[in-house]
């Protein structure tokens, strides 16, 4: 049961970022004008808020993946993915401080100030990016120690490239590809976001190599 509570939170968290990311359209973006950014608020105040809160309950699943997957690294990098991991969450639940806090009275809401709190969430994947280097980096090396599957490995070096080159976005242009909180954040990061940490629970839910070698009598792996 025990290896099995990492892949069964991994799903619960991948099924309910997925809803929550897709459940929504996306803020108007930081080139638009406050008063199409009340109108968004107005026309999805609820669903905002139910995105919320399946955000912050895939939250709860997630910290048990990065529980378990911490149990699995040493030295430096262990420390660095504790960092990281801490971060991504912090960051997680403050974006949700702003996106939820929109809808709670959207009729009353001032296109200038409902630009300036949707300018502080769109830098939200931005920010996030570094934390996620912190956190798919050390499952790089520790893959290629032999402490994970290679073919975590290898997702993860794609997640960590991919959110090295997004951090582009936080001086990126307006009404671009490359702007804040635009296209690359959630669609192009936000789906490798998922696809990572869902490949991490079923990954750390595996019998490590060591342990496998000790349970069928062989030598453990240094």
């Amino acid at each position: 049961m025990t290896r099995r509570l990492p892949v069964a939170c991994a799903i619960v968290f991948a099924v309910l970022f997925s809803v929550a990311l897709l459940m929504v359209p996306t803020l108007p973006g930081v080139d638009r004008p406050g008063a199409e950014i009340v109108s968004h608020v107005n026309e999805h105040a609820g669903a905002m808020r139910l995105q919320g809160l399946l955000t912050i309950l895939g939250s709860l699943a997630l910290v048990v993946v990065l529980g378990y997957a911490r149990d699995r690294l040493r030295g430096p990098a262990a420390y660095v993915f504790t960092i990281g991991s801490a971060m991504v969450l912090v960051e997680v639940s403050i974006a949700m401080w702003f996106t939820t806090g929109l809808a709670l009275h959207a009729a009353d809401l001032d296109p200038s100030t409902a630009r300036t709190v949707a300018d502080v969430a769109a830098m939200w994947g931005p920010i996030l990016t570094a934390a996620d280097v912190m956190v798919a980096t050390p499952i790089v090396l520790a893959a290629r120690d032999g402490l994970l599957p290679r073919w975590l490995g290898v997702i993860a070096g794609i997640f960590a490239v991919e959110q090295l080159i997004e951090t582009v976005t936080v001086v990126g242009a307006p009404a671009t590809f490359f702007a804040p909180g635009g296209v690359m954040n959630f669609y192009v990061g936000g789906p490798l976001f998922v696809l990572f940490f869902l490949a991490l629970g079923i990954a750390v839910s595996k019998r490590p190599s060591h342990d496998k070698a000790e349970h069928e009598g062989g030598p453990p792996r240094n």
